[in-house]
């Protein structure tokens, strides 16, 4: 299975903001290609992780030790946008997430305009929307 299309999708409704992201299974398996021209790479075990954390609403590791993802460290936003989780790099740097049935949507950018946050957030949810009513 490859969600190739929907990643596109994804960066093209951001209209660029969002510079890379990823779908994976919630059991740590990347549904879309890693040569993907905007694939955000994950380990399988960051992916299951994160995975397990969304499934079970517990961020209590993401509080003490962050979300890693592809090797660096992000810290939760001390906002939310509805159901898309946001965490932060010191570098400014967000991942915006947001679990669909069996799958994680996955976004990353480099804007710290409010305005753009909600658009990325905002493409974030409808993908995994998109994904939910496939039964995923």
């Amino acid at each position: 299975m490859s969600c190739d299309a929907d990643l596109h999708s994804l960066i093209n409704s951001t209209a660029g903001l969002c510079d890379s992201g990823m779908i994976f299974g919630k059991d740590g398996s990347m549904w879309c290609s890693p040569d993907h021209p905007h694939a955000l790479v994950l380990s399988a075990d960051e992916a299951k992780r994160i995975g397990r954390e969304l499934t079970n609403q517990d961020f209590s590791g993401t509080r003490d030790q962050g979300v890693q993802v592809n090797g660096t460290v992000y810290l939760p936003e001390t906002g939310e946008w509805g159901d898309v989780l946001v965490v932060q790099h010191e570098s400014s740097e967000w991942v915006y997430m947001k679990s669909t049935n069996c799958a994680v949507v996955i976004a990353h950018s480099t804007s710290s305009d409010k305005g753009d946050q909600e658009k990325i957030a905002g493409a974030v949810d409808n993908i995994s929307t998109s994904l939910k009513k496939l039964g995923l």
